[in-house]
Formats: structure tokens, sequence, C-alpha cells
């Protein structure tokens, strides 16, 4: 249970508390997150780049573990940080969209912050071995899952995007 009184645990935990608050100040328009820029609103440019650094770091972490397995402790501290902002730029901007007063038709929105979700927990609990005290849940699984919801991901995100731009459907 080392890992999780490790400073790099009490960090990811402010940047969950911060994105929750950030959240709750979006959701309530608090924060003035919801202005136009360009043809698109800011949280639109802020899901999207976020969207992004998690397309590319993703494959980019694994396939730099693989070359340099010396680095893994550096390159997975990049990861997990890089996607914890990354989950911090799409929740403002499903936070911004569910306090609309007409929710968007399609589900894959909330389909993709599901899934983006379920990645950060089960990153959050393989990264800080929480669940290995006492194996409720073994480590493999949990790995499984945290892979298979990322491909999952992947096609989702795809699509949510190509359906919002008219693009498909």
């Amino acid at each position: 249970m080392r890992s999780v009184r490790s400073a790099e645990f009490y960090l990811a935990l402010i940047v969950l508390l911060m994105t929750a608050l950030l959240m709750v100040g979006t959701y309530f328009r608090w924060l003035p997150f919801n202005f136009a820029l360009g043809q698109f609103r800011f949280t639109h440019w802020l899901s999207w780049i976020g969207t992004i650094l998690i397309a590319v770091l993703t494959p980019m972490f694994y396939i730099l573990r693989r070359h340099y397995p010396g680095r893994n402790i550096p390159l997975t501290r990049m990861h997990v940080f890089s996607n914890l902002f990354s989950f911090m730029l799409i929740s403002l901007h499903f936070a911004q969209q569910m306090s609309r007063t007409v929710h968007p038709e399609d589900n894959t929105g909330l389909t993709s912050y599901i899934m983006v979700t379920i990645l950060v927990l089960s990153g959050f609990l393989h990264r800080f071995r929480i669940l290995e005290e006492g194996r409720l849940y073994p480590p493999h699984r949990n790995r499984y899952l945290h892979i298979s919801i990322t491909t999952a991901f992947y096609i989702v995100i795809v699509i949510h995007t190509l359906h919002n731009l008219g693009l498909l459907f």
C-alpha cells in the first residue's frame, strides 16, 4: 500500500478534486467558460485538446515504454498526469453541455464521458495499487478493463465527433 502514501498519489487526488470543483463551477455557470471562440464554444476546444492528448499520448506511452523499459516510472507519471489533465478538460466540456436547458439529442457524449471516467478510475486504481491490498480485484483484470475501454473509447469518440460535426447519421 506504499503507492497510496506517495506524493504522486496526493497530487493526482488534488487534480481529481480540482476537476470536480471546476465541473461544479462550469455546470452552475459560476465560471465563464461558456463563450464562443470562433465557430465553437470554448469548452468544445478544451475537450478537443483533451481528446487529442489522450489519443496521441496514450499510444505513445505504450510504444515508448516498450522501447525504453528503464524509463518506465517517468513515462508512467507522464501518462497519468497528462490523462488527468485531459480528463479535466473533457470534464469542463461535459459539465457545460449538461448545464444546457436543452440537452444534446445523441448519447455518444454521455457514453464517451462514462468511458473516459472509467478509464481514469481504473488507471487510478491500477497505478496506485488501491485494490491490490487483500486481492479484492486482481490487477490483471483491471489492466484488461483499462485497455479494453481505451480501445472502445477511440471508436466512440470518433463516432461522437463525426456525428456532432454533421458528417455521420
